[in-house]
């Protein structure tokens, strides 16, 4: 009496084996689902803690900024005739009204040789550059050379004028610009060679209209003329550039800027509740859902939030007495949530009041910040101590993977095995219940006739 083989698992006895065993495997995977669920926590842990380092760096970069007494104290130049001249104030200027008169530009000297044929050639020598009292040579070392030959030579050796050609109907000449403007820059040009043309190349066509000479700059600030090699002036107004552009007369302010100490208020104001929020986002516990952001309950940003409020409830000590020794009288207020607001008119009013007195405070703030964030964002700071301990959390989940997953093959391989050995019980009991019954069914009587 032959059993046959079980070739498909559930065959044998009738029963959905396949299923079963899906069944059984999917409550053994439980583990491993929650690990890789676990995992993905981990990272989206890390990927939250960046945002917020990236968000508090910005916090820092505009404290540093309300810390940077320079950055805040800043003087606007305006000139009365643009045409004439513009003007930039340094951060250590002082106000003021001037008269400018400009009366003369500084020039770059411009020098045109001799007109030349198309078919002249340039032989060997020595173009001598005397710039300032000092000689520069440009060695021409072949023969046969064209004009632009010799104007790629004097551009190649980098002596400070610089060469072009320029061709006509009537022929090309070599033109030599000074490349910086000013008297100092003026030069005069020798040639030692054999050749007619070479040597032809140390006179200038005087005549040319368009020859410039090398001029200073000269300007008079109330009266006192001031002289310089380029047509930017900084001699004649400590910590001003006056930057001369046309001859004509001009007048000349000096005065504060007090809008960077309002823009700067509003970006440390904007940096600081795009923290907030980020915190509050990533923190976030959503009651119907019940599930909570990557970040809900992390102390670490519990920390956080609890240094940005010392930082703006706890005044810098440097400023304890003072007009400004809370961040609300320069009109940076907490409000209801926690986030921040600028009053500008009470800010403005501060400034009008104590300009110096407001850039001092803002400053110790803006130290304080700079230094709370540094805490966090330094390497090793906080965060990083946060990162490295998530990461390490995460070190060992590959390891437990590995070892789950070999235990689940060998749970199903083991769960097939015995479907399969009830499969063929089965098929060989059934086998045995259908040959008993045909046995049966041939004894005599029974049957009934």
């Amino acid at each position: 009496m032959a059993t046959g083989t079980i070739s498909s698992l559930g065959i044998g006895s009738g029963i959905d084996s396949n299923s079963l065993v899906t069944q059984l495997m999917a409550l053994e995977r439980r583990p491993l689902t929650l690990l890789n669920a676990k995992e993905s926590a981990f990272s989206a842990q890390i990927s939250a803690l960046g945002t917020i380092r990236s968000r508090l760096a910005d916090l820092q970069s505009s404290a540093k900024t309300l810390g940077d007494p320079n950055a805040l104290a800043a003087y606007q130049a305006t000139a009365g005739d643009a045409d004439v001249m513009s003007a930039t104030a340094g951060t250590f200027a002082r106000e003021g009204s001037y008269s400018v008169n400009v009366q003369q530009l500084a020039a770059a000297q411009k020098s045109f040789s001799s007109l030349y044929g198309s078919t002249d050639t340039f032989g060997s020598g020595t173009l001598s550059f005397n710039i300032n009292g000092t000689t520069q040579d440009v060695t021409i070392s072949s023969t046969g050379n064209s004009l632009q030959d010799i104007a790629n030579d004097i551009n190649d050796a980098d002596i400070g004028v610089r060469a072009t050609i320029v061709n006509g109907d009537s022929g090309s000449r070599l033109v030599l610009t000074s490349r910086e403007t000013g008297t100092d820059n003026a030069f005069t040009l020798s040639v030692t060679s054999g050749d007619a043309n070479l040597t032809s190349l140390g006179t200038f066509d005087g005549a040319n209209p368009n020859a410039v000479a090398a001029a200073n700059s000269i300007i008079q600030v109330e009266g006192e003329t001031v002289t310089s090699q380029s047509n930017q002036i900084t001699s004649a107004i400590p910590n001003v550039t006056i930057s001369a552009k046309a001859l004509g007369t001009s007048t000349l302010d000096v005065a504060r800027d007090t809008s960077g100490i309002a823009d700067s208020a509003q970006a440390f104001v904007d940096a600081y509740n795009a923290l907030k929020t980020e915190i509050g986002s990533k923190t976030a516990y959503n009651s119907e859902t019940k599930e909570g952001e990557p970040l809900n309950g992390d102390s670490t940003m519990r920390t956080l939030l609890g240094r940005m409020r010392d930082a703006i409830g706890q005044p810098p000590s440097s400023l304890s007495g003072s007009a400004f020794e809370y961040l609300y009288s320069m009109g940076i207020e907490l409000t209801q949530d926690g986030t921040l607001t600028l009053n500008k008119s009470k800010l403005e009013d501060a400034v009008a009041s104590d300009f110096n007195g407001v850039v001092g405070a803002l400053g110790a703030y803006g130290t304080a910040f700079d230094d709370m964030a540094s805490a966090f964002t330094d390497t090793d700071g906080l965060l990083d101590s946060r990162v490295t301990g998530i990461e390490s959390s995460m070190s060992g989940i590959e390891g437990q993977r590995d070892r789950i997953q070999r235990q689940l093959d060998l749970t199903e391989a083991r769960l097939r095995a015995q479907f399969t050995a009830l499969d063929t019980l089965m098929a060989s009991l059934t086998t045995t219940s259908t040959y008993l019954s045909q046995q049966l069914s041939s004894l005599p009587g029974s049957s009934s006739s």
